[in-house]
């Protein structure tokens, strides 16, 4: 296939990749040829659609989308499988609802390329405290007066930041930060424990105050908060938005290639000329004008040989760490609340804290997707989406196993604490330890001004997407932020135009 059939190739069919070609072939009449090395389209947001795949298929698509193994699940994972149990529901390999309301950057990319997909917001957000729940916005009724003024003018503070003033605190850690402005405790465990469930970090030391603030303006803006509307997800699954932009790119002449793996970008004289794709008949060359890359660029080695980066953008990519932590499903009948459509979260899980071997106390969310969404599961049925972040270094907590066993303990503990009749209640459930939900964590040192541009630094004419280059904000966010930016370097033109102000 040579550059006179297409005008640009994007390497994976990931939410970074589907949406940096959309752009192109809608607002751009690019040609597009869009290259998926796996069957299936979607990347860390595939959704398992009423499935029915064998067990060797499930957990291999499992890891090619989100670095995720099956530790433990009850029945036995395979006996699942085989019995076809899950071709009644609908999941993702992981959690994906943070920002993913109906005014968040990927809606309004959407909805300006003439994509239609409705989403479903939260509604409510409970916080554990105290041995009960309690609706975010409830939790200062327990303050003194001198507390609540404080925490108020700490919000004020953060609320009324330009993006460009958020900046200046992206290698700004949330335990300096929140010491610098705030005496009493409950309001700078308010402001940590926020942040820590919004990244998915635990360590208050390992967030970045910068990315946190533009996070919580980005919704605040919108018109939305955590409370009411500020997350959501897709009706009938993330596979929902991946055919949404799947239908602009073909209807705008682009292709699409499934189990298409590229081996290499072809680069002459430091000039990107196309790909070389490994088909069964052998070897083929794929050419073009340009060539964009939706590969984490951890990951990126193989496509684009060492050789060409430069020894300063190796060092920042050695850097990058992924956010990972155990995520599962865990399917209920009845619902543990039928009446509750929202998130919930606990600072920390019982045996997890910080004196327990982690770094920092494990933060558990969940919420029950088959509540939130009832066409994901059968009628009377819940389905838990579980989840609490483990460091994949400094400490690899995610890869110890002690520390694994002793989180996966706790997630139990506490359900069982909320769901008397557990083990009656609970159908089936399955856990994963996750190597990599988001392909960057957002943490002082790799935001901001560290992220690596959308365009290589000595190759012409190849390009980056994904939530790990230069953009801000992170996972759907920050990949949808990293297409606009990887359209714009290909178009030539500013493609944020299509955003409001705050979110570009």
């Amino acid at each position: 296939m040579s550059g006179k059939d297409v005008d640009v190739i994007i390497i994976g069919g990931g939410i970074g990749g589907l949406i940096t070609g959309a752009i192109l072939a809608k607002r751009e009449g690019y040609r597009v040829l869009l290259l998926e090395k796996e069957k299936y389209l979607g990347g860390k947001i595939f959704s398992y659609e009423h499935s029915e795949f064998e067990p060797k298929e499930f957990k291999q698509l499992l890891y090619a989308t989100v670095r995720s193994t099956v530790i433990r699940s009850d029945p036995p994972i395979d006996e699942l499988l085989k019995a076809k149990t899950f071709k009644d529901y609908i999941f993702e390999g992981g959690w994906h609802g943070f920002i993913a309301s109906d005014r968040s950057r990927m809606s309004f990319v959407l909805k300006a390329l003439g994509g239609d997909c409705k989403i479903v917001p939260n509604r409510g957000l409970r916080w554990w405290l105290n041995e009960e729940w309690h609706e975010l916005r409830d939790l200062m009724q327990g303050w003194t007066m001198e507390e609540v003024l404080e925490g108020r003018e700490v919000s004020r503070e953060m609320n009324l930041m330009s993006n460009e003033e958020a900046d200046v605190f992206d290698h700004v850690d949330m335990e300096v930060y929140m010491r610098s402005r705030a005496k009493s405790p409950k309001v700078r465990q308010f402001h940590q424990v926020l942040a820590a469930w919004e990244t998915g970090i635990n360590d208050p030391a390992l967030v970045s105050t910068g990315e946190h603030i533009k996070a919580i303006n980005l919704v605040h803006r919108s018109g939305r908060d955590f409370q009411m509307g500020g997350c959501g997800e897709p009706e009938g699954g993330f596979n929902s938005l991946t055919r949404a932009f799947v239908k602009i790119i073909e209807d705008n002449g682009g292709m699409i290639q499934t189990a298409s793996p590229v081996k290499e970008v072809l680069i002459e004289d430091y000039v990107a000329r196309g790909v070389r794709v490994a088909t069964p008949e052998g070897d083929q060359d794929y050419l073009a004008p340009a060539v964009v890359c939706n590969v984490p660029l951890q990951r990126a080695y193989p496509l684009v040989p060492a050789e060409y980066w430069p020894l300063e953008y190796m060092d920042r990519i050695a850097q990058i760490w992924p956010l990972a932590g155990i995520l599962g499903w865990v399917c209920t009948k009845p619902p543990m609340d039928p009446n509750f459509a929202g998130i919930y979260v606990n600072p920390v899980m019982p045996g997890c804290s910080d004196a327990d071997g982690f770094r920092g106390d494990v933060l558990f969310s969940c919420e029950d997707a088959g509540v939130i969404d009832p066409k994901r599961v059968p009628e009377g049925h819940g389905l838990l989406a579980v989840w609490c972040g483990l460091l994949p270094r400094n400490p690899d907590e995610i890869r110890n196993e002690e520390l694994v066993d002793r989180a996966v303990e706790g997630m139990f503990t506490f359900l069982k604490h909320l769901m008397p009749n557990f083990d009656q209640q609970v159908q089936w459930y399955f856990l994963t330890r996750c190597e990599e939900l988001y392909s960057m964590s957002v943490s002082p040192g790799l935001v901001g001004d560290r992220r690596l541009p959308v365009s290589h630094p000595t190759v012409k004419n190849l390009h980056f997407a994904g939530d790990s280059v230069a953009q801000w904000s992170f996972g759907l966010s920050g990949a949808t932020g990293g297409a606009i930016h990887c359209a714009s370097a290909v178009s030539g033109r500013d493609q944020s135009v299509i955003l409001p102000a705050y979110m570009r």
